[in-house]
C-alpha cells in the first residue's frame, strides 16, 4: 500500500506523466474518433471540380448535373479545385458508343488524398452509368422527354438505385469510429505507462535510492514486483477512466449511441489482462533504460511502431498481407481485439484465446524485465 501511495504521488505530481497517461489517449480518441466518423456528404463539401471546356454542350452538361446531384460543387478556378474534368471532344457523340473509351479525363491535385480520389472515381463511373441509362432510354421512349429535367433524373436515380436489392450487417452495431477506434487508442494509452516506470526507475538510480536499498535487509525482486504492482494498479485506473471517457462520453460528442455501464463493467475484467500486459512490457524497457532520453526514444518509439503494425493508423484490413500477418504477434493488437470482442457480446471462447497469448506475453516480459532489473542492480556503484 505504501509503494502504491509513494508511486501515485511521484505520477500525480508529474505533469509530464499526467499527460502521457490521460491527455495524450484522450485527445487521440476524441481526434481520430471525429476523423473516423466523417460522413460522405461532409467530406464533399471540401471538395471542388474544374470542368473544361469552359461551356459544355447537352450531354456534357447532363453529366454536370447528375455531379452536382451527388452534391459536388464546381470553381471557376482550377487552383481551388481537387481535380480537373477535361472532356473529350467526342463525348457528345460517342456516349453511347460501345466502343468509346477515354471521353473523360480527371486530374488531380497533389492536395487531394487517395482516399477522395478514390471517392472520386467511384462517383465518375456511376455518374456515367447513370447518364448512358438516361440518354437510352429517352432513344427508346421509356422515358418522357417532356418532362423537365430534374424530373427525368429523379426517374433515373431511382431505376439504377439498387439499395434495396441486398441487405448488409455488420458484426458491430455500434458506430463504426466507435467500435474502431476507441478500443485501439484506449490500448495505445495503456501501453504508455512504460514512460512513467522508466522515468521513476531512472529517478531512483540518479538520485541513489537504488544503491542505498541494496544495503537494506529486503528482497530487490520483492521491491520490483511490489513497483510493478503499484503501477499495475495506476494503469488500471488509467483504464477505468478511459473505458468511461471513451465510450461515454466521446459517442455523445460525435452524435452517436453511449456504450451501457453494464457494458463497461464487463469490459473491467479484460482491462485486468490488458494492464498486466502493458505493465510487463513496460518493465522490460523501465530496466534497460539508462537516461530519459533513451526511455521517451526507445519506450515510446517501440509504442508507436506497435500501434502501426496493430492496425491503429491504418485499418488492418488494406494493409498487405505480411504485415497483416506481423499484427497477429502484437500485443496491441491482442489487447484492442478483447475490447472490441467484448463490445459486441462475441461468446467467451472468441476472447479465450488473446487471454490466454496475454498472459503468456505477460509472463515472458515479467521475466526477462526481472532478469533486467538483477543486472541493473549488480552494475549499480557507489560514485
Amino acid at each position: 500500500m505504501q509503494s502504491i501511495k509513494k508511486e501515485l504521488l511521484i505520477v500525480f505530481s508529474d505533469l509530464h506523466s499526467l499527460a502521457v497517461l490521460f491527455i495524450m489517449p484522450l485527445t487521440f480518441m476524441l481526434i481520430m474518433t471525429f476523423a473516423m466518423s466523417g460522413r460522405q456528404t461532409d467530406i464533399l463539401d471540401s471538395v471542388s471540380l474544374y470542368i473544361e471546356p469552359a461551356t459544355p454542350e447537352q450531354h456534357e452538361t447532363l453529366y454536370i448535373k447528375y455531379l452536382e446531384h451527388l452534391g459536388y460543387r464546381f470553381t471557376k478556378d482550377i487552383d481551388d479545385s481537387s481535380a480537373t474534368l477535361t472532356f473529350d471532344k467526342t463525348f457528345n457523340q460517342n456516349i453511347l458508343s460501345n466502343k468509346a473509351k477515354h471521353l473523360l479525363a480527371v486530374t488531380y491535385q497533389s492536395r487531394t488524398s487517395l482516399p477522395v480520389q478514390a471517392l472520386i472515381n467511384q462517383h465518375l463511373q456511376l455518374t456515367f452509368a447513370r447518364v448512358k441509362l438516361h440518354l437510352y432510354m429517352l432513344d427508346t421512349e421509356e422515358l418522357d422527354s417532356s418532362m423537365p429535367l430534374e424530373q427525368q433524373m429523379q426517374q433515373i436515380i431511382k431505376q439504377s438505385d439498387t439499395s434495396d436489392l441486398f441487405a448488409a450487417e455488420q458484426a458491430n452495431k455500434l458506430l463504426p469510429s466507435i467500435g474502431a477506434s476507441i478500443p485501439s487508442w484506449l490500448v495505445f494509452g495503456i501501453y504508455f505507462i512504460v514512460l512513467p516506470i522508466s522515468i521513476t526507475l531512472i529517478n531512483e538510480k540518479h538520485s541513489g535510492t537504488l544503491i542505498r536499498l541494496k544495503t537494506f535487509p529486503i528482497s530487490m525482486y520483492g521491491y520490483f514486483f511490489s513497483k510493478l504492482g503499484a503501477f499495475f494498479f495506476i494503469s488500471f485506473m488509467q483504464f477505468i477512466l478511459l473505458a468511461i471517457i471513451g465510450l461515454r462520453l466521446i459517442p455523445l460528442i460525435v452524435n452517436a449511441e453511449p456504450i451501457a455501464f453494464s457494458q463497461i463493467l464487463s469490459l473491467l475484467p479484460m482491462g485486468l489482462f490488458i494492464c498486466l500486459s502493458a505493465v510487463c512490457f513496460a518493465a522490460i524497457f523501465a530496466a534497460m533504460v539508462k537516461s530519459f532520453e533513451q526511455a521517451i526514444v526507445v519506450g515510446g518509439g517501440i509504442n508507436i511502431i506497435l500501434a502501426a503494425l496493430s492496425g491503429f493508423m491504418v485499418p488492418l484490413d488494406v494493409m498487405p498481407p505480411s504485415l497483416q500477418s506481423i499484427a497477429q504477434f502484437s500485443p496491441m493488437y491482442w489487447s484492442a481485439e478483447l475490447i472490441k470482442l467484448n463490445m459486441v457480446d462475441s461468446p467467451l471462447a472468441d476472447s479465450g484465446l488473446n487471454i490466454i497469448k496475454l498472459c503468456i506475453f505477460s509472463l515472458v516480459s515479467l521475466a526477462v524485465s526481472s532478469l533486467l532489473f538483477s543486472r541493473k542492480i549488480r552494475e549499480l556503484l557507489w560514485n
